[in-house]
């Protein structure tokens, strides 16, 4: 590799550094992620699709599946318990009356609002430590990490 490759731009001790980093990020997240689906009596994938849905609008269960990386089975049994705490509706299509739409209901809506007050106290507090031109520099460069980590991954694909 020649003068300007990836390799020249950073060390081993850098990568090494961040990779533990990431790792340590990854764990704490995890564990707070799941402190709050247990506070809330839900859990991880009723919570990503419940965010996938509020984002996206009506969803067909096979978009949240390839979203997720889940079968379409495991969504349709989260689904199914989502709709029994009524977080959200299935509704048909008026088009083609095969098609099932999935929907975030005002339960959902209001459940998922408190859900991230709680984790919006947990990232205000962090960002709040750094300090406004900290914070303002960390959000943009995550911001580019993952733009740069999900084109890696849909290159993999």
């Amino acid at each position: 590799m020649g003068p300007g490759s990836s390799h020249d731009q950073v060390n081993r001790e850098q990568v090494l550094k961040l990779d533990d980093f990431f790792l340590r990020l990854q764990r704490t997240m995890h564990t707070q992620v799941q402190t709050v689906v247990q506070r809330f009596h839900m859990t991880a994938s009723q919570l990503f699709i419940l965010r996938y849905v509020d984002k996206h609008g009506p969803t067909k269960a096979s978009d949240i599946a390839k979203s997720a990386g889940l079968s379409p089975g495991a969504v349709t049994q989260v689904c199914d318990e989502l709709v029994r705490i009524q977080c959200i509706d299935r509704t048909r299509s008026d088009d083609d009356r095969r098609v099932v739409y999935i929907e975030v209901t005002d339960v959902g809506r209001d459940r998922l609002n408190e859900i991230r007050q709680t984790q919006f106290a947990g990232t205000e507090h962090i960002l709040a430590q750094l300090g406004p031109e900290d914070a303002e520099n960390f959000v943009r460069i995550v911001g580019r990490v993952v733009e740069i980590a999900e084109k890696a991954a849909l290159q993999k694909r």
